[in-house]
C-alpha cells in the first residue's frame, strides 16, 4: 500500500519535492479560504461596509472553536506522516480511525459551546450597537457547522500526511464554486443579508466533508477510512495530546490575543473595522502561502523523522526557508504596489480604502519575517517538538500583542499604534524560534553521523 503514494518525501531531490507538494496545498488552502474573500465581495457590494464590518468584527471569535481541536488533529497528522516515513501500516491505520472519532465528538461538542457562549463573547468584543444583530446571528449559523468543518480538515490533513495533496485541492474547489453559488443565490437573489453568507459557508463545508469522507473509504492509500474500525486508541490518544496540546493551547491563545486587537480596532468604528476587513481579504494569500509552507515542511521533517533521515530535514528545512522567502517578497510587493486598486474591486468606499492602505504599506514588509516563522515551527512540528515553540510562540507573540494593547495604543491612541503590535511580534518570535531550531536541527544532524 506505501508504494501507491507518489510523494515519498524520504528520497529523491529535495526542493523538487517540495515544490510538488507545496502547489496543491497553496491553491487547495486558497479555495478554502477564498470563500471568506467572495463573501466579503458580495456582502460588501450587495448590502454594504455596515454587513462586511460586521462579519470581520468577529473573525478571530469564529475561529476560536476549531482552534481548540486543530492543534491535536495537526498533531494526528504528524503522526500519520511518521508512521508513514517509518512503514508502520498499524499504527498509521490507529491514527486514521482514531482522528475520524475524534473529529466527530470534538466538532460536536464546539458546536455545542459556541452557540451556548456566542452572545456574551460578541458583547466583550466592543462590536458597535448598529451591526450587533447582523453579527450574532453570522456566529450561531457558523459555530452550527463547527463540526463539517473540522470533519473535511482533518480528512485533508490525513491524505496530506501521506503525500495526497492533489485531491484536497479538487474537492476544495469544487465546493468554492458552490459556495459562489449559493452566496449570490441567498445573498443576492433571496435578500437574506450576512445569514446568507453564513449559511452558503456551512452548506459548501458540508459538501466538502461528505466528499472528503467518501474518498477515504475508497482510497488505495496507506489510510482507508473503514467506519466499523472507528475508535480511539489509547496509545495513539497519548501521544496525539503530547503533540497535539501544546498546539491547541498555541492555536486557542493566538485568535484571543487576536481578539483582544480587533476589539481595540472596533473602538475606532465601523470605517476602521471594514478597513481592516478589507486588508484581511487583500492579504489573504500571504497566510495561505505561509500555511502552505508550515505544513509541507511539517510533513517533509515528520516523514523524514519516522525514516530517520535526519541530514534531509536539515537540508529540506534550509530549502523550503529560501523558497518561502521568494513567493512571500513576491507577494508583499505586490500588495504594496496595488493595494487601492485591488481594494476598490471588493467595496465602493474610498475612506475604508484609504485606511486600508496604510494598514498594507504598514504591515506588508513584514510578511516574510511572519513566514520564516511559520516554516520554522512547521519543523519543529514534524519530529514532535511542539512544547518549546509553544512556549515561544506564546510569549513572543501572543504575550507581547496583549502588552503591547494595554500600553501603547494608549500612548500614541491610533489604529496603526494598535497594529504596530503585528510586526514587532512577528519578528521577537521568529528571531527566538530561528535559534531554538537551529539548535535542536544540528543535534539532530550530529545524531546521524
Amino acid at each position: 500500500m506505501f508504494s501507491a503514494n507518489k510523494l515519498d518525501m524520504t528520497e529523491g531531490l529535495i526542493g523538487k519535492k517540495l515544490i510538488s507538494f507545496f502547489f496543491p496545498i497553496f491553491l487547495g488552502n486558497l479555495s478554502q479560504q477564498l470563500y471568506t474573500t467572495v463573501d466579503a465581495i458580495i456582502v460588501g457590494r450587495f448590502i454594504g461596509k455596515s454587513a462586511l464590518a460586521s462579519i470581520d468584527a468577529i473573525y478571530n471569535l469564529t475561529k476560536l472553536p476549531l482552534s481548540v481541536f486543530m492543534g491535536l488533529s495537526a498533531a494526528v497528522a504528524v503522526l500519520i506522516s511518521q508512521y508513514y516515513g517509518a512503514k508502520d501500516q498499524d499504527s498509521l491505520d490507529k491514527s486514521v480511525h482514531t482522528a475520524a472519532a475524534f473529529c466527530v465528538v470534538g466538532g460536536l461538542i464546539m458546536s455545542g459551546i459556541g452557540l451556548l457562549t456566542a452572545a456574551p463573547a460578541i458583547q466583550r468584543l466592543n462590536v458597535p450597537r448598529e451591526i450587533l444583530p447582523e453579527t450574532l446571528s453570522y456566529v450561531r449559523i457558523i459555530f452550527a457547522g463547527t463540526v463539517v468543518t473540522l470533519i473535511f480538515s482533518i480528512g485533508a490533513g490525513i491524505l496530506r500526511a501521506v503525500g495526497d495533496s492533489k485531491t484536497p485541492l479538487i474537492y476544495i474547489t469544487v465546493c468554492n464554486c458552490l459556495n459562489v453559488a449559493l452566496d449570490l443565490l441567498l445573498i443576492g437573489a433571496f435578500q437574506w443579508g450576512v445569514e446568507g453568507a453564513a449559511f452558503a459557508t456551512v452548506l459548501s463545508q458540508s459538501a466538502s466533508a461528505a466528499l472528503i469522507v467518501r474518498h477515504l473509504t475508497r482510497t488505495r492509500l496507506p489510510c482507508k477510512l473503514i467506519f466499523k474500525r472507528i475508535r480511539f486508541h489509547k496509545y495513539i490518544i497519548k501521544r496525539m495530546f503530547q503533540i497535539g496540546l501544546p498546539l491547541s493551547l498555541q492555536n486557542t491563545l493566538y485568535p484571543a490575543s487576536n481578539m483582544v486587537i480587533q476589539s481595540s480596532i472596533n473602538a475606532y468604528g465601523v470605517d476602521s473595522i471594514a478597513a481592516w476587513a478589507l486588508c484581511g481579504k487583500l492579504d489573504l494569500i500571504i497566510w495561505v502561502a505561509a500555511a502552505a509552507f508550515g505544513t509541507i515542511v511539517s510533513t517533509f521533517t515528520a516523514q523524514n523523522f519516522g525514516a530517520k533521515a535526519y541530514g534531509r530535514i536539515k537540508r529540506g528545512t534550509n530549502i523550503c526557508l529560501g523558497l518561502s522567502v521568494l513567493v512571500i517578497g513576491i507577494i508583499s510587493a505586490t500588495l504594496l504596489i496595488w493595494c487601492k486598486s485591488l481594494g476598490s474591486m471588493i467595496i465602493n468606499d474610498q475612506e475604508v480604502i484609504d485606511i486600508c492602505t496604510d494598514i498594507v504599506r504598514l504591515i506588508a514588509p513584514f510578511y516574510i519575517i511572519y513566514t520564516l516563522g511559520e516554516v520554522i515551527s512547521g519543523a519543529m512540528r514534524g519530529i514532535g517538538e511542539t512544547f518549546k515553540p509553544m512556549l515561544i510562540t506564546l510569549l513572543g507573540t501572543c504575550g507581547l500583542r496583549v502588552a503591547w494593547i494595554a500600553l501603547v495604543p494608549q500612548s500614541f491612541s491610533s489604529l496603526i499604534s494598535v497594529l504596530m503590535s503585528y510586526p514587532v511580534s512577528w519578528f521577537t518570535t521568529t528571531i527566538v524560534l530561528f535559534l531554538y531550531a537551529q539548535r535542536v536541527i544540528s543535534k539532530l544532524h550530529f545524531e546521524s553521523q
